[in-house]
């Protein structure tokens, strides 16, 4: 019997063909999906590379420049560095690459970051498409892109998130290479050394993933995971001496799935000099670190109360998927799972192979929530931290509304456009909303949920400080048009709640920033909607006011003017 991974119906999860009626019609849409994936990676590339200046700083950007150049100095110094590195439990792998870009970027080095970013992304992009097809074939690469793609929550952070969708992009190709893995067996006569490249390929991707974040090792865990189940698939299914060859194949794979474990622990300790030492225990230490994090806590918002990130709710993580993942991605993966369930019930039954593949994906995106949830971990900023399962959530979105469609093309041909024409109107939906969030598809809430609007006061949405670019523009352009007389002979102060960075790099020399404890001489206050910060001075004049979808994610207010004074010309419309 063929061990490939297979369903119940004997149809390859990478084959689009569908036997009987509608096979045409199957064939001719896997077709297109291949050109229409061709044409959106190709405009997504020149939309995102047009909209990278729109995105501003956030939070986490100064840290991760200053970390990879000391990581790059001690490297170049022969391990050897005057400036003690960080101990941190994230490893620097495009830290490290982002100081190596920055040698040889025109670009200024918060530029040079963003691109790197987009081009991580892009990857990621990729990484799910390839993923989307391994389980349905075009239709579901082109589903599984598109989903993601029209994703706004995992969108915004592409541009300027150096940590999680970097870790998020290590994941989906991890997933990847375990997919590949789980559906190659080797016959056991052949060589060890015949593949070293599989081997080097596989501790590649995995010491990458591990090399943002430590708890990419999870991946390892699910490789051998998964070979134990095929083992026990293997003793379900065979008899006699098919039985002895799969699993004498199988352990072969699990001897060579060992040596790139190893392989990928060497890799990952390339990028995370912290560890050199002492591999295992300070690699132990981070994934206690990650894992059960008290270091840093603060309010965070849910359903309008402030909560500890600490001591956060069960029901936090599942709120959130809830209230940002888009509808229609929730529906189909639901779907999906309902169908996945069912699907193995019945190949336990006919005793056929199960779709191990599928259920990889779907243990590696239910795992790590419920993971945190038994743990008690700290959560905070929403799904940010988790942005690294909305890959595999699109590719079970994507390849279950592809099955569905091409189940539809082979039982009722009349009915087959139907999931197609309906995706058609959800992207329609889902482009207006990324237009009208730039650049800030990241505090997207769905239309189930009130939307932006009614989230702005009781979820987290602004909370990385990107919005101060277009506020601080603002901001200069407002004293411009009213102090033209004055502006390049007087200094201006400007407090508000952020980091500093956020202020110096986007205001020019004559503008100072002010501690928020000395507010009481300042000019202007310009601030963002986070822990409740729009809420002072409230009876100063308002100067302008950024806003998208009906919400305020930051406002300026003129200091000098007496209270309850009005602006000369600042009320917005």
């Amino acid at each position: 019997m063929s061990w490939s991974i297979v369903s119940c119906s004997g149809t390859e999860p990478g084959s689009g063909t569908e036997p009987g009626a509608g096979a045409a019609f199957a064939a001719r849409a896997e077709t297109w999906a291949d050109r229409l994936s061709v044409l959106c990676f190709a405009v997504l590339g020149l939309v995102m590379l047009a909209t990278l200046p729109d995105y501003g700083l956030t939070y986490d950007e100064q840290a991760h420049l200053k970390l990879g150049e000391r990581v790059l100095r001690f490297y170049s110094g022969g391990f050897v560095s005057t400036v003690p590195l960080v101990r941190s439990a994230y490893g620097v792998g495009f830290d490290l690459f982002s100081a190596l870009l920055r040698r040889v970027s025109p670009w200024d080095e918060y530029r040079t970051n963003h691109l790197l970013c987009v081009f991580v992304a892009q990857l990621g992009l990729l990484g799910t498409w390839k993923l989307g097809r391994l389980l349905a074939g075009p239709l579901g690469a082109l589903g599984a892109l598109l989903f993601l793609v029209l994703t706004p929550v995992y969108y915004g952070h592409q541009f300027n998130n150096p940590k999680d969708v970097p870790f998020a992009v290590g994941y989906i190709w991890g997933l990847y290479a375990l997919a590949h893995w789980l559906s190659w067996l080797p016959a056991p006569a052949e060589r060890l050394l015949g593949h070293a490249r599989r081997v080097l390929v596989l501790a590649l991707i995995l010491g990458l993933a591990m090399s943002v974040r430590i708890a990419g090792a999870v991946l390892i865990g699910y490789l051998f995971g998964f070979l134990v189940l095929r083992s026990l698939d293997a003793v379900r299914l065979e008899r006699g001496l098919e039985r002895k060859q799969a699993l004498r194949s199988l352990g072969w794979l699990s001897l060579l799935a060992a040596l790139g474990a190893l392989a990928s622990w060497a890799v990952m300790l390339l990028f995370w000099p912290w560890a050199f030492a002492r591999p295992l225990q300070q690699s132990a230490r981070a994934l206690e670190i990650i894992s059960n994090f008290t270091a840093y806590d603060s309010p965070t918002l849910l359903r309008g109360a402030h909560i500890s990130s600490n001591r956060v709710p069960w029901d936090y993580l599942p709120t959130y998927f809830l209230v940002q993942l888009p509808e229609l991605l929730s529906l189909c993966l639901v779907a999906s799972v309902v169908g996945l369930c069912v699907q193995t019930w019945r190949c336990l039954r006919r005793r056929l192979p199960i779709a191990w593949l599928w259920w990889l994906v779907l243990v590696a995106t239910a795992l790590p929530p419920t993971y945190a949830l038994l743990r008690h971990s700290t959560l905070y900023n929403g799904l940010r931290h988790f942005l690294f399962l909305i890959p595999p959530i699109s590719v079970l979105g994507g390849a279950g509304l592809a099955r569905l469609g091409l189940w539809l093309a082979r039982t009722r041909p009349r009915w087959a456009a139907v999931p197609a024409l309906g995706f058609a109107l959800f992207a329609l939906d889902q482009l207006h909303a990324l237009w009208s969030l730039h650049p800030y598809q990241h505090v997207y809430f769905n239309r189930s949920s009130g939307g932006a609007a009614a989230a702005i006061d009781r979820y987290e949405t602004e909370y990385y400080g990107s919005v101060y670019q277009e506020l601080h523009a603002r901001l200069l352009e407002h004293v411009w048009t009213e102090r033209r007389e004055t502006y390049l002979n007087q200094t201006y102060s400007v407090a508000g709640c952020g980091s500093k960075l956020f202020f110096t790099r986007n205001l020019p020399l004559n503008f100072q920033y002010q501690a928020m404890r000395d507010t009481g001489g300042s000019d202007f206050y310009a601030s963002y909607v986070r822990d409740d910060c729009l809420h002072r001075f409230r009876n100063r004049p308002l100067i302008l006011r950024v806003e998208r979808q009906g919400a305020t994610l930051a406002e300026a207010r003129d200091l000098k003017a007496r209270p309850g004074a009005r602006a000369a010309r600042g009320n917005p419309p």
